[in-house]
């Protein structure tokens, strides 16, 4: 039975309250894979104490062990979700899961075919190719995510490194890293602002000041209401959520070998890869 089914089994036997937190539960579907509890607890003007008593008069241990559902009812309906900044949620297994692990190995991989499919489904051949031009047409590339969004960036730049392309990370979680680079932003630049949950708002703020100084933004993200989707140039977009992990590696990988693939048949960068005054930092 999922979530939605359980609700409405026990929303007759509910308190008032509980009907509060159900009801927000139902409304807010796509994001509540990523609230914290006291988020939630925020949002509704109910204690803490209240929440985990509807957690539990739906039959679930945990605040956590709802989440896990959510995440499950999301990928077998394929839905889109909606992220909020610095959110994340536990990747425990309930116990009840766990009776046939064979099976449930089984469900997370149709899940990860699933997103993969749709990725397929949703494929923008002609987009892509205009994406890989800007790659070709600005001197100055500049990469920049954090935790998982800084590996994708990572294997980005060796893809472009392959083509004869040069680029330069910046993990906006390291201040260093940050500063050090952001004078080198301006009309000849391309921004890649890489943002897969849990968003990290350093990420958006240099996408949001590149923006000022005349950068092209490209956005490499989860969904188009993300934060470095609203202020980017152009976007792309893959969704990575299953209900094990915050994200699968598998489709953002696979957006990232299609975008280089492009790159490689638009033709390789053979002049100006670096700019006199951005030189320096490929040094």
């Amino acid at each position: 039975m999922d979530i939605i089914m359980r609700i409405e089994e026990h929303y007759p036997s509910m308190t008032k309250k509980q009907k509060q937190i159900a009801d927000y539960i139902k409304e807010n579907i796509d994001t509540m894979a990523f609230i914290t509890l006291r988020e939630m607890s925020k949002e509704l003007g109910v204690t803490e104490i209240t929440i985990l008593n509807t957690c539990k008069a739906l039959e679930y241990n945990s605040f956590n062990e709802m989440k896990y559902e959510v995440r499950k009812y999301i990928n077998i309906n394929q839905r889109i979700d909606v992220y909020q900044k610095n959110e994340y949620f536990s990747s425990s297994v309930p116990k009840y899961e766990l009776d046939d692990k064979e099976q449930l190995i089984k469900e997370i991989c149709m899940e990860e075919k699933s997103l993969m499919e749709e990725y397929v489904r949703n494929f923008d051949g002609h987009q892509l190719i205009e994406t890989a031009r800007l790659f070709l047409r600005y001197p100055k590339i500049i990469l920049c995510g954090r935790g998982m969004s800084h590996i994708l960036c990572q294997w980005l730049a060796s893809h472009l490194a392959g083509t004869q392309i040069a680029s330069v990370i910046m993990n906006t979680e390291l201040n260093e890293s940050v500063y050090s680079i952001l004078p080198a932003l301006d009309s000849n630049t391309l921004l890649v602002a890489v943002s897969f949950p849990d968003y990290y708002f350093m990420t958006e703020q240099v996408a949001r000041y590149a923006k000022r100084k005349g950068a092209f933004v490209l956005g490499i993200s989860d969904c188009k209401s993300s934060g470095v989707a609203k202020c980017s140039d152009t976007v792309l977009t893959v969704r990575s959520t299953t209900r094990m992990f915050m994200n699968t590696a598998s489709t953002p990988m696979a957006l990232i070998n299609m975008l280089a693939s492009a790159i490689k048949i638009e033709g390789d960068k053979d002049e100006g890869i670096v700019g006199e005054e951005f030189g320096g930092l490929f040094n």
